[in-house]
């Protein structure tokens, strides 16, 4: 009696089958790990892309864990720093002599550049905030570079929140340290319908300066929302936004903008002061046209 076993053909197909979509989702779960985002570009110089990819590395774009950057023609002063999903620095390369290396927290750049990680540490307290903020400079890092009007002496070196209080705002703050004057202040509006409406804009308000004063303007047209103000001092002018808030919101909005600046200023030396007003001037945006509007 022949005992042979001989496989059944249907029974082969179906482990054949259970094995094809075995690896499939396997590869598929490292796929979808591998492309996992795990941090942003903060700050860049010069041109970058991930090793692999055509296209070029953008301010604000998100990164997934594995990315390796590099810059195929770097020059003096070519540079890219990374985010992690709560906003804090992981990864500084600076190029120097046609070299691009990694920087430790010391500052010295010796190191050879390494990936992304795959995983990131800090996918369990992710930053709603700063994602949104991120992706509001990803889609117009233009707008919120910080660009001198005219002049080279008088420089607002903040943005930040105005009070609503009975038709007048408060533009104290922003004159700290300057020297005593007549200055004339002018709010053009950056949301709302009046965004870019020529004829909405304020007429310019004078203020006569005096360190140490407070200075409550009550300029016409200026409501709850966000603005850019230009101060001039004799044939100076420098801007800031500022967003325009009623009493009810002022407290909160403050408390929510302070907080983004500690994370902004924990930034240091590997970013621009530049770099941390443009941020800044998103997460303005963010709180007026955000899920939660200040206005």
């Amino acid at each position: 009696m022949n005992l042979s076993f001989e496989p059944n053909c249907t029974t082969a197909r179906i482990a054949s089958g259970l094995m094809t979509l075995l690896l499939i989702f396997v590869g598929s779960a490292f796929s979808v790990r591998a492309q996992q985002e795990v941090g942003y570009v903060l700050e860049m110089e010069g041109k970058w892309t991930a090793r692999g990819a055509i296209e070029s590395v953008n301010m604000g774009q998100p990164l997934a864990g594995g990315t390796l950057l590099t810059n195929p023609n770097p020059t003096d002063n070519d540079h890219i720093v990374v985010a992690n999903l709560r906003g804090e620095i992981v990864k500084t390369i600076r190029c120097r002599s046609g070299v691009c290396r990694e920087c430790r927290e010391s500052g010295a750049c010796y190191d050879p550049i390494q990936p992304l990680p795959i995983v990131s540490d800090s996918t369990s307290t992710v930053s709603s905030v700063f994602k949104a903020v991120s992706e509001l400079f990803a889609g117009k890092p233009d707008r919120y570079s910080i660009h001198r009007v005219r002049g080279s002496g008088f420089v607002v070196t903040r943005n930040g929140i105005l009070r609503f209080d009975d038709s007048a705002v408060d533009v104290s703050n922003f004159l700290e340290g300057e020297d005593q004057g007549l200055y004339e202040v002018q709010f053009f509006p950056l949301s709302g319908e009046s965004s870019g409406t020529k004829e909405l804009n304020s007429n310019p308000t004078p203020l006569n300066w005096r360190p140490g004063g407070k200075t409550a303007l009550v300029v016409a047209g200026v409501h709850p929302g966000l603005y850019e103000m230009r101060i001039t001092h004799g044939n100076e002018i420098s801007s800031a936004w500022v967003l325009v808030c009623n009493s009810a919101s002022y407290l909160t909005s403050t408390a929510s903008f302070q907080a983004f600046v500690h994370q902004t200023d924990s930034w240091g030396a590997n970013v621009t002061q530049g770099t941390k007003q443009a941020y800044q001037r998103a997460f303005l945006e963010y709180l007026v046209s955000g899920p939660e509007s200040v206005q």
